[in-house]
């Protein structure tokens, strides 16, 4: 209830009170064995419960209610005049406006029939019972009806401007929330934005690594193949100088594509095969023997092939540059649930290999599609990159 309900319905129920007194003391005078008694106990428990019982015993407030009640119709029936529908007037709008529904409900249900029953004792007692007496406590009924209405149209006006309040509070804090949300939303929108250029930043690298550190290292064998010859055999000398020039060309083409694209060049002229078998030609007439033992028909999504050629790649140029093999095996095998790879070496190998640009891209590589990979040196000589997928992507 708002203050200037509560103070409405103070001022009348305090206007009420002291004109029952008034009309009261006016025809009873002041002695304690009529009427005046009850009517003080009324006035006492109404004040009791509203300004003791509301905050130390709540559970007393709906009993007090009835309490009260009962003691106005001993006002009434000790009076004997239409005043005490004043004192229910009180109750039932104070009941209904002050209090949970329906106990004003249950208040006014029964404060009717009662003050109807109670008046016609009274004056039955006092034989003063007639047509146009009863009469006057009809019409007393009717006000008490007409005081339950208005109270019955204030409480539901403000049991509405209480929702209303409280959906303006609830979009208040829905809209305090949405502006906080939208300030995280786009705090996270930045943070996915750096991440995903630093993402970008880093398969960009990524692919200029693999692509630089296959097409240099082709050229540095195909050089040193020249030099060799340049000797005893000079045409096949200018024959390795003019390869090693085609793979830098080629090299500066993968380069720009992968500016573009990201897209191995092989991959763009030939199927993934072929793109495969394709990186042994680069150290052809050199002293690198790559083989290869792949499944048949390999079909699989584009984004993949590009990272096992990567991959593939990556391991060749670092078993040639690192590991100084000679031999390379490239194994490649899957079905439509997983895949399995391998690129094994005959080099120097490495007791602990520290994961580099290249190790580490290939492990980021392997990561994107949820696989794992691992790096192992063996014993006798040589290097091994084994990877697999257990899932393989559906695009």
């Amino acid at each position: 209830m708002d203050r200037k309900t509560l103070l409405i319905l103070t001022l009348g129920r305090y206007f009420g009170y002291l004109a029952v007194f008034w009309f009261t003391i006016s025809y009873n005078g002041y002695t304690l064995t009529g009427p005046l008694l009850p009517l003080l106990f009324v006035f006492a428990l109404d004040n009791i419960r509203t300004y003791y019982f509301e905050e130390k015993f709540p559970s007393i407030i709906v009993p007090s209610l009835y309490i009260q009640m009962l003691l106005i119709f001993i006002f009434i029936y000790f009076d004997g005049t239409p005043v005490g529908g004043i004192l229910l007037i009180i109750l039932i709008a104070e009941s209904l406006l002050a209090y949970p529904r329906p106990n004003g409900d249950y208040i006014f249900f029964i404060s009717l029939p009662g003050f109807l029953f109670v008046s016609a004792a009274s004056l039955y007692e006092r034989s003063l019972l007639t047509w146009e007496s009863m009469a006057s406590v009809l019409i007393n009924c009717l006000f008490i009806f007409f005081a339950y209405g208005v109270s019955h149209m204030a409480r539901r006006q403000l049991e509405e401007r209480e929702r209303a309040e409280n959906a303006l509070e609830q979009l208040d804090r829905s809209k305090a929330d949405l502006e906080v949300a939208y300030r995280k939303l786009i705090k996270v929108s930045q943070e996915r934005e750096q991440l995903a250029a630093a993402e970008e930043r880093s398969r960009l690298a990524r692919e200029l690594h693999d692509t630089l550190a296959h097409t240099l290292t082709a050229v540095i064998v195909s050089l040193e193949a020249g030099k060799k010859l340049l000797e005893r055999e000079p045409w096949k000398a200018l024959a390795e100088i003019s390869k090693s020039q085609q793979q830098a060309r080629k090299g500066l083409d993968e380069v720009r594509l992968t500016v573009k694209a990201l897209r191995p060049l092989d991959l763009e002229s030939m199927d993934f095969t072929a793109a495969l078998k394709s990186i042994a030609r680069d150290y052809s007439g050199s002293d690198v023997d790559i083989k290869y033992e792949l499944d048949e028909n390999i079909d699989l999504p584009p984004s993949l092939q590009i990272s096992l050629y990567r991959i593939i790649q990556e391991s060749i140029t670092n078993s040639i540059r690192h590991g100084k093999a000679n031999t390379i095996t490239v194994r490649l095998h899957h079905n439509k649930q997983s895949l399995y790879l391998e690129v094994e070496d005959d080099g120097k190998g490495c007791d602990d290999p520290i994961e580099g640009y290249g190790l580490q891209g290939i492990r980021e590589r392997v990561a994107a599609f949820g696989g794992k990979v691992q790096f192992k040196n063996h014993e006798g000589g040589g290097f091994l990159v084994s990877l697999i997928l257990e899932e393989l992507p559906n695009e």
